[in-house]
């Protein structure tokens, strides 16, 4: 009687042990394939991205309209990247007490654009979801659009950035501006303009 029942017991170690095999090597198998179909992907984007000609300071200045969430566009503001064959472009508005808004556009295109855009496209992988008394860090979907925002509650401050057409990193960052009002701020960019240039 001991022999057929350590017979099953080496019987049932073998099935279940083949079986979880099985299934990790299914797992692995399936991760490797993810990973093989993600990266073309990836260099697909980069080579779009280096084969195209990027927009002008100018193209990028004609989307920032004059007015934005009630308030008056005061200034462009000089880029802050060095490189020559990037285009990025900005603006501050404000209705002269403490309120701002500031948008920068960058353009991803060139051989250097990714660098430019390296945070924007990252966040298209984040998932953060950082709440604290003094503020938030998280990640979102919006209007078909990965939204990385950032809140600090002591300064009435909003950073929202996500990338556009997978081509151009666009930043708001609010001052004293409710946060129901940063999605009509979005839409007041207009920036299915950027498609065209």
């Amino acid at each position: 009687m001991k022999l057929p029942y350590f017979l099953t017991i080496l019987f049932l170690f073998l099935f279940f042990g083949c079986n979880t095999k099985t299934k990790k090597e299914k797992e692995t198998i399936k991760e490797v394939t993810e990973m093989v179909k993600e990266k073309p992907k990836t260099k697909d984007f980069r080579e779009r991205l280096e084969a195209t000609s990027p927009a002008s300071e100018k193209q990028l200045q004609s989307i920032l309209p004059t007015t934005l969430g009630g308030l008056k566009r005061i200034e462009f503001t000089k880029s802050r990247i060095s490189q020559n064959d990037i285009a990025s472009a900005g603006a501050i508005y404000t209705d002269g007490t403490n309120k701002k808004i500031e948008v920068s556009i960058v353009d991803g295109a060139s051989k250097d654009g990714l660098l430019a855009i390296n945070t924007h496209y990252m966040a298209q992988t984040l998932e953060l979801n950082s709440v604290k008394s003094s503020g938030h860090e998280k990640t979102y979907e919006k209007n078909g659009l990965k939204v990385l925002e950032t809140y600090v509650k002591k300064d009435e401050f909003y950073r929202v950035s996500f990338l556009y057409d997978m081509r151009f990193g666009v930043t708001l960052e609010t001052h004293k501006v409710p946060r129901e009002a940063l999605e009509q701020i979005i839409e007041q960019l207009n920036l299915n303009k950027l498609k065209n240039l």
